[in-house]
């Protein structure tokens, strides 16, 4: 692969290359991923074969949930609270 890291049509060879060098990277975390211990086992195959957690059924909120929090939030816009996005990390 070139060291020129501006940017460049890739050709097949390299669109191989990266591939190959993708999966060997993946192939060598998902080793590594298997070694660890896991304590909790939420996500165990013997729980749930797909490893995803079965779905139940919700709980039931407050019927004015929805008006107690619209009112309590400063910026509300039709059916929808208003916030600023990342300000807070400023």
């Amino acid at each position: 692969m070139t060291n020129n890291f501006a940017y460049h049509k890739v050709s097949e060879k390299e669109k191989q290359e990266i591939l190959k060098n993708t999966k060997k990277l993946l192939d060598k975390f998902a080793a590594k991923l298997e070694k660890i211990k896991v304590k909790d086992k939420h996500f165990s195959s013997e729980i749930s074969p797909s490893g995803t957690r079965e779905e139940g059924e919700g709980w039931e909120t407050e019927s004015e949930f929805r008006e107690i929090m619209f009112a309590n939030a400063p910026f509300v816009e039709d059916d929808c609270l208003v916030a600023e996005k990342g300000e807070w990390k400023k």
